[in-house]
């Protein structure tokens, strides 16, 4: 019976049966994640291809950029559980498209104090539950792990004020770490979460405090777009400094856990930039209050801190309406890039999807995903998914998260 079973297996025939497992690997490494798992199906050696830790992490590094839309679906009264109205859904599009078939959802969950999302980094979605639980969830995978407590002083364990500044994952550890401060009175106390740790873990930045740099960096619920890893450090976007007046950026070492200031872009006004690497080079994109058009800057040179002004990209705003004007606006404003040097610019009052190698717009949409679908706000969240399995991750099933609420 187990012969007869094992001579029904598809066969690989014709010009896929010729192929070499380098060209096999190389053709799955460019599909999306779903279509790898459906691959893993069709035979035994493509299952083995793209089961490997390197097969997955270098899958991981191609995939393209996504940018998260907020989704506010209301609950009918049959569903209503835990005293909840709205659901958030989070949605996906790709940078280079802004059309409905390239849609897609990563979770859905209620809309209220139980669940926020901080941040997204390397396919891993952050949630604040509760105000004090972290719970990280992987779409692509479906599994889910918790970060430690943080355990904060008595005195400071009714103080609600926001303690998530960082979070990426460590390469070498393959961890996810969330920097926090305990302390918000006198010299903060800095600790790192880590996914697998038991307890937080103490880290010391009081160089940085002394510097004054860690004031410089925003939390991550309030932040105006997510800090950039890149060359193993985490980049903030630019700020002007007190002293010389000339741009800076903050970076976390994540390596050494140390801050650092480096040079920023010459623009003039800093207050209203974005920041996001794009095929290796970190770019800034200036808003500015210009209503014409977005100015983006590259880092030529990392080295040498040398940024040069390439492009400048029609205003999406063509009514004037929606154009961001404050740093807490950009909240809700994308910008993101993908290895086809598509670069997506804007919000719902307005879209670009601006292409630096043609130097065209590709697209311009006055109302971002149909005028109709009022409840639809684009984030700041960038999201890649990966196939990655992560240590510390384990199904839902084996959670001990209540995930009661939650539809993935």
């Amino acid at each position: 019976m187990g012969e007869a079973v094992a001579k029904k297996k598809p066969q690989l025939t014709g010009d896929l049966a010729r192929l070499t497992e380098d060209h096999v690997t190389d053709i799955l490494l460019r599909l999306p994640a779903k279509s790898v798992l459906r691959c893993r199906a069709v035979c035994k050696a493509w299952r083995d291809i793209t089961s490997t830790p390197g097969f997955l992490s270098a899958h991981a590094r191609l995939r393209p950029a996504d940018v998260v839309l907020y989704t506010y679906q209301y609950v009918s009264p049959a569903r209503r559980r835990g005293g909840h109205f709205v659901d958030v859904g989070l949605d996906v599009v790709p940078v280079s498209s802004s059309d409905e078939a390239g849609r897609r959802r990563l979770i859905r969950y209620p809309k209220a104090g139980d669940w926020f999302l901080l941040a997204s980094s390397d396919g891993v979605l952050l949630f604040k539950k509760n105000q004090e639980f972290f719970v990280l969830f992987n779409p692509t995978t479906g599994q889910w792990a918790e970060l430690p407590r943080l355990g904060l002083p008595q005195k400071e364990r009714f103080n609600r004020s926001d303690r998530e500044y960082a979070f990426y994952l460590d390469a070498p550890s393959g961890e996810f770490r969330l920097l926090c401060r305990r302390s918000m009175t006198g010299s903060g106390k800095w600790c790192i979460l880590s996914t697998g740790a038991a307890k937080p873990r103490h880290v010391d930045l009081h160089a940085a405090e002394a510097a004054g740099i860690t004031k410089l960096v925003s939390c991550l619920r309030t932040a105006k777009a997510p800090h950039v890893p890149l060359h193993g450090c985490l980049h903030w976007p630019p700020h002007r400094a007190t002293v010389t007046g000339q741009t800076e950026m903050v970076v976390f070492d994540m390596s050494l856990e140390t801050f650092h200031l480096m040079a920023g872009p010459p623009t003039t006004t800093c207050m209203l930039t974005k920041l996001f690497d794009m095929d290796g080079l970190l770019v800034t994109a200036d808003f500015g209050m210009m209503v014409k058009h977005v100015d983006l800057w590259f880092l030529e040179d990392y080295g040498t801190r040398r940024w040069e002004l390439r492009h400048r990209v029609a205003s999406p705003w063509r009514s004037g309406y929606g154009i961001p004007v404050q740093p807490s606006q950009l909240l809700s404003v994308a910008a993101a890039g993908d290895k086809e040097g598509n670069i997506m610019l804007g919000n719902n009052r307005g879209l670009a999807v601006y292409n630096v190698r043609t130097n065209k717009t590709v697209k311009a949409i006055d109302y971002y995903v149909a005028t109709s679908d009022k409840d639809v706000l684009l984030s700041r969240h960038v999201f890649k998914e990966s196939l990655v399995q992560q240590p510390g991750f384990v199904a839902a099933a084996q959670s001990s998260i209540d995930l009661s609420l939650v539809h993935f």
